[in-house]
């Protein structure tokens, strides 16, 4: 074989083993970089015009990872042992899960500069019962967006009989799309609760959500707000969050938590166990918690901040100041998500409810 062919050949092989040892390691390497944190987050959480500010102010680069689902948080988590990822917004049953599995790492408070200005009713939870491994972030309750156009002529009472009870329900609905919030909300209308689940309280909850799909109009997490708004459901279940943001054009739209209570879900950050990046995580979560970055979250994602200090500058409606305000005690009236049956359990009903 001639050289230049030899050497041609030769220069072909370099460059498809320079190629592929790029594509297997460049990504670590650029992962963990000096100045870098890596996020694994919801897409809603954090303001791209604030961390865009705490990079320019630090040097510090931020990069995001999202999920859709905390399953998908929590099998990503399990795959990996948390490796490359240095911050994770998990929901609050999740944050139990993770750290059963050990796979969180403790917090260090004397870094945080902001702990005495978390709202003390987010705190303290069976998820986490003394925080020690997760920090609210921002937070949301269940209830009912309410037309109240349609009801003009009719008697509405927020009730979770308006979404389950045939005697009362003449209209179509949209509900949330999963299955575990959807066992959980017929476990609190049932029995009031959704401890001590047995084998014949889930069927009484599956026999309840086969009779409910008679009048869902959709069933779905993010769009909840359209339906209502179009006209197409004069009840949709969905959260503070998505009603707020149509309110405005939509005042004849109302939240309503119905009277024998509803969820509250709060979203918190946690540190993975195999994270190295401590110095940046604790410079970034001081500088999220800061009452601007806490007021700008708000006002583009219109979720409840976990401070307090922010709470006297923003435009709140009645009910969310009552939220805002409720004592612990009153907080007491809300439920937490949780696995209460199996995953194959509630993935073989959901299946059916969906197929009916």
């Amino acid at each position: 074989m001639k050289p230049r062919k030899l050497f041609a050949r030769f220069g072909i092989i370099c460059a498809w083993i320079i190629v592929t040892f790029t594509a297997l390691y460049l990504p670590k390497w650029h992962r963990y970089e000096e100045k870098s944190i890596t996020i694994f987050t919801w897409g809603d959480t954090l303001d791209p015009s604030v961390l865009a500010a705490f990079e320019k102010e630090t040097g510090i680069k931020v990069r995001l990872s999202y999920y859709a689902t905390n399953e998908e948080l929590q099998v990503k988590m399990q795959a990996t042992g948390g490796e490359g990822y240095d911050l994770i917004a998990p929901s609050g049953y999740t944050v139990n899960i993770l750290i059963n599995e050990d796979l969180l790492k403790p917090l260090d408070r004397s870094k945080l500069h902001f702990w005495k200005d978390l709202n003390p009713i987010l705190l303290n939870h069976p998820f986490d019962p003394n925080n020690r491994y997760s920090i609210p972030f921002e937070w949301q309750v269940y209830g009912l967006g309410v037309d109240r156009r349609f009801f003009t002529d009719k008697t509405f009472t927020p009730t979770w009989k308006s979404i389950y009870d045939p005697s009362v329900i003449d209209y179509k609905i949209a509900v949330s799309n999963d299955p575990i919030e959807a066992v959980a909300f017929g476990a609190l209308y049932l029995y009031g609760d959704i401890e001590n689940m047995t084998d014949e309280k889930f069927q009484d909850i599956r026999k309840l959500l086969l009779r409910q799909r008679k009048w869902v109009e959709a069933y779905t997490d993010f769009r909840a707000d359209y339906f209502i708004a179009t006209g197409n459901c004069p009840i949709a279940l969905s959260t503070s969050t998505y009603i707020k943001r149509i309110h405005p054009t939509f005042p004849y739209i109302q939240f309503v938590i119905p009277e024998e209570g509803s969820f509250v879900t709060i979203e918190n950050f946690c540190i993975p166990k195999e994270s190295s990046k401590d110095k940046y995580v604790y410079r970034l979560l001081n500088y999220l918690y800061s009452k601007e970055s806490m007021i700008a979250h708000r006002e583009n994602f219109l979720f409840f901040p976990a401070t307090l200090s922010p709470i006297e500058d923003l435009d709140l409606e009645d009910y969310e100041k009552k939220l805002l305000f409720m004592s612990e005690e009153e907080f007491k009236k809300f439920h937490f998500f949780k696995n209460i049956v199996s995953q194959k359990e509630v993935r073989k009903l959901w299946v059916e409810v969906k197929s009916f």
